[in-house]
């Protein structure tokens, strides 16, 4: 049987929308799957100090009301002990009624932190978890694994949330989502319970930050639909089956209205029937179901991330995209709109969208600045419905947010999507507590999971306020993190680059550089972190002066002709410069003279003195000697030296250069290093660069003194050839001497 062309080219086809419309399903399903949310509360003593107000009610309380219908939740309580504060059931009106009514019995009464049994409570089920919904923990904590009094059974306890414990619920399917309400928080194991399951890690650097980060890790353990919130307005669409407000008031006494496009006003003390109402201390929930199509308004003073979601059967679907993104990684935006479940392709519908795409970035998220943004829709809709973009490269540590508006004439839709991008490696400087003292620890650890922590070494090279450069080696600990005490005792900005080098667990070599870190030290204030502007500072544009045309008449110019005539008499009587050359040589011969002259008075010098005084190597010597005469003063005494320890070999730092002395006095760092720590003088990642730098600049020292002799010669009329200069101060002594001769005869 011979088989066509055709017949390949359709077979071709037909794969391709099947492989299409798989991964578009793919996206709807995701997209689908009801949330799973289990909410895990730490209610230790600490709390008491780190949530004075007992914030967590209202975020729990929050979280509670948002969550939709068709989802199931549940609410774990962790001390010592763990306790199923609300039962993990479907959510239903009854279940979100029990919720907020047993929500106000969390409290700060627990005597330890026992991090692992709550959350394998909190994931009972996740041998047998149901395929049918896309389980997520959200666990709030303010301290570290902290079960016992006896600090290595601490340990043990953490190593095995890290070894047993994540590995089977990241099997199981579930998303952790961290939020360390204090600094004292075991950010580490945080950042690895998260990242390592493709979840959010957030600090909350107060307790008034939680209603905030809580409600983040809601869109991300939750995802929802938007519609532009601006102005005080927003647009419902035909297709709007309902929408829900949640309204931050800056105000909290204050009474928020929402006013209909018929201009009908609502409020919380005016009930509707399709109007649900729940008005709480610092914000008001608002759902409507079957809204008017139409603009709506909002009579309110909002506070910052104030919201309107919309349950609708237009839908735009997006690609998920990870929340966790390495320095360098690449990603691609892949959206499409979606009608009853379906992708929409039709190229009349597609051709009126207008579909935006902006990046922002920053340090965090309150300095977010757009950087990048680009027409999605501009050029022929794609024929499978399919929009694709390269999303611009994340090459800096930060928060980058997302956002899509999609603007179809008759309705828009929003979508939002934060990135957390950092280096494979991350690295702090702590303040610690030992022994009554206070130290700082600089800390790095390990944002990947595949990294071979025993075959792995780091150090840091420290840069102090005067410029030394020392090299710290970083030492393993029992919680997969790198450490290096520092002693600073000099005030000043101190830095610090270090260097990882390794293998993963697949066997890869890796040797990365870190970003460098700065903090300023104060004998008084402890010190501060500096933190790098995410952004090059711009100049502020100035404004030239202009001038304004005046309305009066203009004051008539001077004729050329006069300037003409000023400037003959000054072209008549001007010297030539071979003249000038001239009177100029003749002059310097003569002060020679007269200076040879009275030298001979004084001192009685003889004639091979006075040759030897006018040499050129004698006067290139002299120029020499006083050009660096300044320079000799101003160098310091020589600092006694240090004792030098050798480097750690598998890092390679190359010390080739002698290193400086200095005191113990002025040691800025460490001045009596712990055994076993090294302490090197020069940066020995940088030495060869800074040897050739030094090299060259000896060259150009020899040559800027070459320079400065020529032009001493050439401005006392000396700039001669060698043997024209030995007959002109013969010539001169000569004539000297003729002149010597009658004064003698007449003695």
């Amino acid at each position: 049987m011979k088989l066509s062309p055709r017949w390949f080219v359709g077979t071709l086809c037909l794969l391709a929308a099947i492989g299409t419309a798989a991964q578009d399903q793919d996206i709807a399903q995701e997209k689908a799957l009801p949330p799973d949310v289990r909410l895990v509360i730490d209610v230790s003593g600490s709390m008491k100090r780190n949530d004075p107000n007992n914030l967590r009610q209202p975020a729990v309380e929050l979280l509670v009301q948002l969550l939709p219908e068709d989802s199931r939740a549940g609410v774990w309580t962790f001390g010592k002990w763990i306790n199923m504060l609300v039962p993990h059931k479907p959510v239903t009106t009854q279940w979100r009624e029990s919720a907020q009514l047993k929500s106000g019995a969390i409290n700060s009464v627990g005597l330890y932190t026992n991090i692992g049994d709550a959350l394998e409570k909190a994931a009972y089920d996740h041998k047998s978890a149901s395929s049918k919904y896309r389980p997520s923990i959200i666990l709030l904590t303010d301290g570290m694994v902290d079960i016992d009094k006896s600090p290595e059974v601490n340990k043990k306890e953490w190593r095995r949330i890290v070894d047993e414990v994540l590995p089977k619920l990241k099997q199981a399917g579930f998303t952790i989502h961290t939020i360390a309400l204090s600094d004292n928080a075991d950010k580490n194991l945080m950042n690895k319970l998260s990242i390592g399951t493709g979840g959010m890690a957030e600090v909350a650097k107060t307790a008034d930050d939680l209603m905030r980060i809580f409600l983040k890790a809601f869109d991300a353990a939750v995802p929802s639909e938007q519609v532009p919130l601006a102005n005080n307005q927003f647009v419902i669409d035909s297709s709007v089956e309902e929408f829900t407000a949640l309204i931050f008031r800056k105000n909290p006494q204050q009474q928020t209205e929402l006013v209909g496009p018929d201009k009908a006003v609502y409020s919380s003390l005016k009930p509707s029937s399709d109007l649900k109402w729940h008005r709480a201390d610092r914000y008001d929930l608002i759902t409507v179901q079957r809204p008017l199509e139409g603009e709506w308004g909002i009579k309110a003073d909002m506070a910052p991330d104030s919201r309107v979601t919309v349950v609708s059967n237009l839908n735009l679907r997006v690609k998920p995209l990870p929340v966790n993104v390495f320095k360098g990684q690449e990603e691609i935006l892949t959206l499409f709109l979606q009608e009853d479940g379906k992708t929409i392709v039709r190229e009349e519908f597609l051709s009126l969208m207008d579909i935006d795409a902006s990046m922002e970035a920053g340090n965090d998220e309150f300095d977010l600045k757009e950087f990048w943004q680009h027409a999605v829709s501009e050029g022929a809709p794609p024929t499978d419905g399919r929009y694709t973009e390269a999303l611009p490269s994340f090459d800096k540590d930060g928060i980058y947010q997302l956002n899509i508006v999609v603007d179809g004439k008759t309705f828009v839709r929003q979508y939002s999507h934060q990135f957390h991008v950092r280096q494979t490696f991350g690295a702090e400087v702590k303040q610690v507590f030992t022994d009554g003292k206070m130290e700082y620890v600089l800390i790095a650890s390990s944002y990947k999971q595949n990294i071979d922590i025993p075959k792995t070494q780091l150090a840091a090279t420290v840069i102090t306020p005067k410029g030394r450069k020392k090299i710290r080696p970083l030492t393993s600990t029992d919680v997969d993190t790198w450490k290096a005490t520092l002693l600073p005792d000099t005030e000043g900005e101190y830095t610090a680059r270090v260097k990882a080098k390794g293998v993963d667990l697949e066997g890869k070599e890796f040797d990365l550089t870190l970003d460098e870190i700065s903090f300023i030290y104060s004998a008084e204030g402890g010190f501060v972190e500096e933190k790098e502007p995410f952004f090059e500072p711009t100049a502020e544009p100035t404004l030239e002066a202009t001038t304004v045309p005046s309305k009066e008449p203009n004051i008539d110019p001077v004729p050329e002709a006069q300037d003409e005539q000023s400037e003959k008499p000054q072209a008549s009587t001007a010297v030539p410069s071979w003249m000038l050359y001239a009177i100029l040589g003749v002059g310097n011969l003569l002060l020679l003279g007269l200076g040879y002259f009275a030298f001979r008075k004084i001192l009685g010098k003889g004639e091979e003195d006075v040759l030897a005084n006018f040499s050129d190597e004698k006067i290139a010597e002299e120029t020499v000697e006083d050009a660096a005469a300044p320079e000799a003063e101003a160098e310091p005494d020589p600092e006694p030296e240090m004792e030098e320890e050798p480097p750690m070999e598998d890092l390679d730092p190359v010390v080739d250069e002698p290193i400086e002395e200095a005191s113990a006095e002025e040691d800025d760092l460490d001045p009596e290093p712990p055994a076993g720590e090294m302490l090197v003088e020069e940066d020995g990642l940088d030495d060869l660069d800074q040897m050739a730098s030094s090299e060259e600049g000896e060259n150009n020292a020899g040559e800027e003194e070459d320079d400065m002799v020529a032009e001493m010669l050439k401005a006392q009329g000396l700039d001669l050839a060698e043997d024209e200069l030995d007959e002109a101060i013969s010539t001169l002594i000569d004539d000297l001497e003729d002149d010597e001769d009658p004064e003698e005869e007449n003695k």
